[in-house]
């Protein structure tokens, strides 16, 4: 199997489908959705209810798509802190808007630019397996994502092709899988970051939605880069 270092995925992120040979049509007879809404619940393992970043940890996080576009929405810090990443898969680019303490700026990022970050993450193999289950109302299948370094654990992915986008993982850590992920954990700056579909509501969305926003300071992916590692680092201290 193909070993390579795959790029950090931009908060959320979540996320997500070209078909996997033994998941086919027959999971819901041939349909699949095209438009909607899933929310996830957040949960961060490394981190105990009773702790003191517990309050400020995000709960839920949205994703809303049709057939080419991603808009993954994050609120942290009892709002302090919130994120929205638009993605244009036709593309091939995804605008990331970070807005904290009044600061409000955006980025556009390409392939070429998600190495920046990467630094420090491990390469991994995506084992497929036969496992299936249902996550929010829709069939799944399992995947296990095998990191190369020491200590790091093994990750299961849940995905499903309900859902019908195109390359919907492109740029996130697990790239190659071809299905929506509905429960799945990854890395994120070193916070370790468990996702679980909780709805998925289909249905026309305002494409609207999938604008980049106005108001924001456009800036180089490098100073995203830096702001994101100060701000994440403090919910590490």
């Amino acid at each position: 199997m193909d070993r390579r270092t795959t790029p950090l995925p931009v908060l959320v992120l979540l996320l997500v489908p070209l078909l996997h040979p033994g998941c086919g049509h027959s999971l819901l007879g041939g349909t699949r959705i095209t438009e909607g809404v899933i929310e996830y619940a957040l949960s961060f393992p490394d981190y105990g209810p009773e702790g003191l970043m517990a309050g400020m940890l995000p709960e839920r996080t949205t994703l809303s798509f049709d057939e080419e576009h991603q808009v993954a929405d994050l609120s942290a810090g009892m709002g302090v802190f919130r994120t929205s990443i638009v993605v244009n898969t036709a593309r091939r680019v995804l605008d990331y808007h970070m807005s904290v303490m009044g600061k409000k700026m955006v980025s556009e990022l390409r392939s070429r630019d998600l190495s920046l970050f990467n630094k420090g993450s491990q390469a991994l193999t995506i084992l497929y397996t036969d496992a299936t289950d249902t996550v929010a109302g829709l069939p799944c299948r399992k995947a296990v994502a095998i990191f190369d370094g020491i200590g790091q654990p093994e990750m299961d992915l849940w995905y499903t092709n309900a859902i019908r986008l195109e390359k919907p993982n492109w740029y996130g850590p697990y790239d190659e899988v071809p299905g929506v992920l509905l429960r799945y954990e990854m890395m994120q700056y070193g916070m370790r970051m468990r996702l679980d579909a909780i709805s998925v509501r289909p249905g026309p969305v305002d494409p609207a939605v999938f604008v980049p926003k106005s108001g924001f300071d456009r800036v180089p992916p490098e100073v995203l880069h830096k702001e994101l590692s100060d701000v994440l680092g403090a919910f590490q201290n």
